[in-house]
Formats: C-alpha cells, structure tokens, sequence
C-alpha cells in the first residue's frame, strides 16, 4: 500500500473580510440614523420656530383687530403656554368639522332685579343685524387665488351630515382632498351671504398651507361662472379645536353660518403637523370696503 504523505497546508482564514465589511455596514447604518435623527430633530425645531412665530403674529391681530363675530361667538380660551409642540403625526381626520344645526343660541334670561331698587336696561351695544335684500341665486365658486401666500387651487362643492356627539346633533362637513372645498349650503359670490371655504393645510394637497402666511389686507380672488370676486381679507382668528369642550367646537362653527351680509369665510387647521386649532379667516368685498380692519 502506497501512503500519500500529508502535507500541513496553512489555511486562509477569509471571515476576517466579511466581519469587517458587517462591521463597516453596521456603522454606515448607525451613521445614518443618527444623521436622520438630528435632521428631523432640525425640522421639527424650525417648525417649533415658525409655530411660534405665527401664534404671536395672530395673537397681535386678534389683539388688535375689531371682528365681526358671529352671534353666540366669544373670545376663545387662551392658550396655556404659546404654540403647541409639534409633532410628526397627522392629525388633520381626528377633528371633524362641525357646525351647529341651529346657529341662533337662546339668549340668557335677564336677572331678577332688586325690589328695592330701579333697574334701567342698558342702552344696546350695537344695532341688529338686517337681513340683505334677496339676490337670484349665483353660481357656486370653482377656483380660489391668494396670490400674497401661493394660493391658488381649484373649488369643488362639499357636504354635510348629521352626527350626534354627547348627545346632541349637529354638522359635520367633509373636507376636500386636492382641491378646496365649498360648503354647498352657503352662499356663492354675489349672493350677500357668507360663502365657506374650507381646505387642508397638510393633508392631501396642503392647499391651504400658505393660510397659515395670510395677513390683513391680502387680496383675495374667487372664479365662478359669473366672473371673478375680489375681496380683502378683515379678521384672522386662531381657536383650539382639539381637547376642548363640545360648547367651544360648536361656538367655532357658527363662523360656518348665515350671515346677514357677503362675506367670506376660509377655514383650515393649524399648526402643521399638529391642527389642534382651527384658523378661521374673515374677508370682505374688496370694493365698498369701510370696515374698521380696512388697511
């Protein structure tokens, strides 16, 4: 029998090339979540910034401003502790909009007066809104421009239904996507009523981002079959939507209902990335404009 001599071959050891390329990979993946960590960190304190930034502006035109509320409105609850944090998350379907079904709230009973003492009703405050003179009905608005803030987006019509929330019923409005949405039971131009818009800030088309942006004075323009609408924006008014009590939701809707003169009322949410708010914005014909906010 032949023997075949052994011969001690030195073996090569090739894991080391792949531990190190594991290794190589593992820090790449590290180095990049911490690069996207300090990215989203930056935006969301830049968002942070600007949040802030647009609630002191508001809080300065609300301040300042005279508005025309709504009859049941009042002044809304201050914010504890300036903008809100925000966040990463959408939130915009959570907080349906609603709207009174009645918008005329029954006033309070007047108090017993002494019987010992005279009592004079105090002079009014203001004079009763008037009803306008009835015009034909006008076609609806199919295209809004806000050309200060980059708006500029087709209209389509929107509805509503009936929900019941703690008990009682009230509106709630569908919001467009990709498009602003008009509320079809308000007024179109040229109908001496108040006409609804409503859109999304960062949901679906963000075609109402740049409300965010508005200011007094900005032009606004509405397209409809009869012609185009111009009108200058009067009021912006910031109120909390989300984690308030039904009474405070209800008394933001009525901004959605009948007024006695045209008007136009754009709503969307506010901050970005956060619309625990609704930003309501109050314009008037730009034409014959003697408003106390007139610029």
């Amino acid at each position: 029998m032949v023997t075949t001599p052994t011969t001690n071959q030195p073996q090569t050891d090739r894991s080391g090339p792949r531990i190190g390329g594991l290794r190589a990979i593992g820090t790449l993946t590290i180095l990049i979540g911490m690069l996207f960590a300090g990215a989203s960190w930056a935006v969301l304190s830049d968002r942070e910034g600007e949040n802030q930034q647009t609630f002191d502006r508001i809080a300065t035109i609300q301040a300042n401003q005279t508005p025309a509320f709504p009859i049941g409105v009042v002044p809304p609850t201050p914010t504890e502790g300036g903008a809100p944090t925000p966040t990463l998350e959408t939130t915009s379907a959570d907080v349906p909009l609603l709207q009174p079904i009645d918008p005329t709230p029954t006033p309070p009973a007047a108090p017993t007066p002494a019987a010992t003492r005279e009592v004079t009703p105090p002079a009014p405050t203001s004079t009763p809104w008037v009803l306008p003179t009835p015009v034909p009905d006008m076609p609806p608005p199919t295209h809004i421009s806000i050309p200060a803030v980059g708006i500029d987006t087709e209209v389509v019509q929107v509805s509503s239904y009936t929900v019941v929330i703690q008990g009682v019923t009230v509106l709630q409005w569908n919001v467009a996507d990709w498009a602003a949405g008009h509320h079809d039971t308000s007024a179109s131009p040229g109908e001496n009523g108040n006409i609804v818009i409503a859109g999304h800030d960062d949901y679906r088309g963000e075609v109402f981002r740049g409300l965010h942006d508005a200011e007094i004075g900005d032009d606004v323009y509405l397209t409809s079959a009869a012609g185009t609408f111009h009108y200058t924006i009067r009021e912006i008014h910031l109120r909390k939507e989300k984690g308030v009590e039904l009474g405070e939701r209800l008394a933001t809707g009525l901004f959605m209902g009948p007024m006695p003169e045209e008007r136009l009322t754009l709503i969307t949410c506010w901050p970005y990335g956060v619309d625990d708010h609704r930003m309501i914005i109050v314009a008037k014909p730009a034409v014959a404009d003697t408003g106390t906010n007139a610029p």
